[in-house]
């Protein structure tokens, strides 16, 4: 039996694949997305969240087991209500309570997200009503300005810093001219992302101030903190950029649509499931976000966790640019690997093309 070798698709049935993959990766998207966002946030409960009680020994002991039973809070205790509220204040818990003849008491900090403070005061209405006490008013310690009342602007901040980065990162990964000097075209490229993580601070502290979010915050340590942000984000995106052409660009995607979901602006990390939580205090928006949220309203409290997050990103992309941009024989290529998703049609576009005009040059000749 004779076989006889398959002819190469056409650049028509090429097309019509790539359509098809198209429309099958957008459905997917969605239906991950979807899945990704629900799972996170469609309905938040507290996992371990820790909170501070005062008041006397016995009645700390029976309520502190009473709001530990079921693994939503871990409570400590504290000897009194100043304790307490520095405890607060430097985010070594997330509130309390206080318990009083008059009722337990919720202190909250609704600086700190509106999910926690809800749920304390939750906690203290339902204690109150099972001991048969009147139920009180919440003291809140850190409290959110008048300009941000519901405290989104932390999430609208981390999304503009992280869209604005992600864009900038590109541009600078693929369309910096070049330098003859290899060692200029380093610095360069990392000087560029330098000053447009400056620049991005500026804007930022800029429409911030114009809205009145973070007024009576320092504003050097609010623009030193926007500006390690957006170098982590940009730098971190423009080093995979680097490596991998276009496609590295992807990563301020997923910053933006999965990081800042993840980043505890909104939903805390206490309020997630646990593989959710620790990915997002290991990203550069989740770090953004508790460095933006320390600076704005708890400037007492440590942030080195965030600073170590945003440091290793910005470090490791702007360091990857530098060394990348340093290499000699490097020739006129843009990025470590060359990725092209759409090279298998235009390359066989292109070849066949290529081929016709050949058998079409040697018909000519023929002819004559």
């Amino acid at each position: 039996m004779l076989q006889t070798e398959a002819e190469p698709l056409s650049f028509g049935a090429k097309y019509r694949r790539l359509l098809f993959a198209v429309v099958l990766l957008g459905a997917l998207t969605q239906l991950g997305l979807g899945a990704f966002y629900l799972g996170v946030g469609h309905s938040p409960s507290p996992r371990n969240v820790p909170i501070g009680i005062v008041g006397p020994e016995q009645q700390t002991h029976k309520l502190t087991a009473a709001v530990e039973a079921d693994g939503k809070f871990d409570a400590r205790s504290y000897e009194s209500m100043d304790s307490l509220r520095a405890a607060i204040v430097d985010r070594e818990v997330d509130g309390g309570l206080e318990i009083t003849q008059q009722g337990i008491v919720p202190v909250v900090a609704s600086a700190g997200g509106a999910l926690p403070a809800t749920a304390l005061k939750a906690v203290a209405s339902e204690a109150n009503v099972s001991n048969q006490l009147p139920q009180t008013l919440a003291v809140d310690v850190v409290k959110l300005s008048e300009d941000d009342i519901n405290g989104a602007s932390i999430g609208y901040i981390l999304q503009v810093i992280s869209l604005g980065g992600s864009i900038a990162s590109l541009g600078l990964g693929r369309l910096m001219p070049r330098v003859p000097q290899s060692l200029r075209r380093g610095f360069g490229h990392v000087a560029a992302l330098v000053a447009y993580a400056a620049v991005s601070a500026g804007i930022v502290l800029l429409f911030s101030w114009f809205y009145g979010v973070g007024s009576s915050a320092d504003q050097w340590r609010l623009f030193g903190t926007y500006t390690l942000i957006s170098l982590a984000i940009a730098g971190s995106t423009a080093g995979l950029v680097t490596l991998f052409g276009p496609i590295g660009s992807l990563a301020g995607g997923f910053y933006f649509l999965v990081g800042a979901t993840l980043s505890g602006a909104s939903i805390p990390w206490n309020f997630m499931p646990t593989f959710w939580a620790k990915l997002g205090e290991w990203l550069p928006t989740g770090g953004g976000a508790q460095l933006i949220r320390n600076s704005l309203y708890f400037p007492e409290a440590g942030s080195g966790t965030a600073l170590l997050c945003l440091g290793l990103y910005a470090g490791l992309g702007t360091v990857t640019v530098l060394i990348w941009n340093m290499l000699g024989n490097r020739s006129s290529r843009t990025s470590a690997v060359d990725v092209d998703i759409l090279y298998p049609i235009t390359h066989e576009h292109h070849h066949q093309d290529g081929d016709h005009e050949h058998r079409h040059e040697a018909g000519e000749s023929a002819t004559s």
